[in-house]
């Protein structure tokens, strides 16, 4: 790959994992599916750490108090409402 991309491969697990895949006989056409799982997975993880030590509304609400919006208002629209 080197020699067509005129540059260094850098693989990731994204790439590491569908090459073992295709090593084992996984079907090429099913690949791209593939870091869909790794993404979802590590999603599951972020949602059972919310759910034991739910700091992630805590965390939003500390930035957006500190935000001041200073952008046109659409019409009709009323601030804390």
């Amino acid at each position: 790959m080197p020699a067509v991309l005129k540059k260094d491969l850098k693989l990731n697990v994204s790439g590491a994992i569908p090459a073992v895949l295709l090593g084992a006989g996984f079907p090429l056409e099913a690949l791209k599916g593939v870091p869909i799982l790794a993404r979802t997975a590590g999603l599951i993880a972020h949602l059972y750490e919310e759910i034991g030590q739910p700091i992630g509304f805590a965390l939003s609400y500390q930035a957006s108090r500190e935000y001041e919006y200073t952008g046109e208002l659409p019409e009709g629209f009323t601030p804390g409402h």
